[in-house]
């Protein structure tokens, strides 16, 4: 087992590691979206700011499409249950330990990104010229970061640069883990 002591890390520098990809380190969960993501990517493509060059999952606008085509997203407000509900009937049954894990972190990115917006007296973003709100886009970067840090130890590598990961994530991506937009 490798014991760390937590290293302070420069936040505006990221450890170098060498083209490891750190998303090897918590294994994303099997789950089954059926068609969900070919009518984003043709909703995204028709979009005036889509990029050819890039995936469609790439771009600001596609996970507002993901979480409205799931009946998780309506009317711009993140209904809870629905999530919840949407988790537990489509990720695959091997995986289902982890359902508690990102629940979580939907209800903590939630409740952080919605603390900020009423400390800035905001009602809502606005939508970008992109074509969306980036609040479903926020959300989606906050849940990725925190399942990250919570991430379940049977789905966890146990690996030095995964481990130099986590501690860097902990100390330098304090929550709600993505810049927020003030307007």
């Amino acid at each position: 087992l490798l014991c760390h002591a937590h290293a302070a890390y420069n936040c505006s520098s990221p450890p170098n590691f060498n083209n490891f990809d750190v998303n090897s380190c918590c294994r994303t969960p099997e789950i089954n979206l059926g068609n969900v993501p070919q009518k984003c990517q043709q909703h995204v493509n028709q979009l005036k700011s889509a990029n050819q060059k890039y995936p469609a999952f790439a771009h600001l606008c596609y996970p507002e499409c993901i979480y409205k085509e799931t009946g998780a997203l309506v009317n711009g407000r993140l209904h809870m249950d629905k999530v919840r509900q949407y988790l537990q009937e489509h990720v695959h049954r091997r995986d289902r330990e982890v359902v508690p894990h990102i629940v979580r972190s939907f209800e903590t990115c939630r409740k952080n990104i919605h603390g900020h917006m009423k400390a800035a007296k905001l009602e809502s973003y606005k939508v970008l010229p992109q074509g969306c709100s980036p609040y479903a886009a926020m959300l989606y970067s906050c849940v990725n970061a925190e399942t990250f840090i919570n991430c379940p130890a049977k789905m966890w590598k146990s690996d030095e640069h995964c481990l130099v990961a986590k501690q860097f994530a902990e100390q330098c991506n304090p929550l709600p883990h993505v810049p927020l937009p003030m307007s």
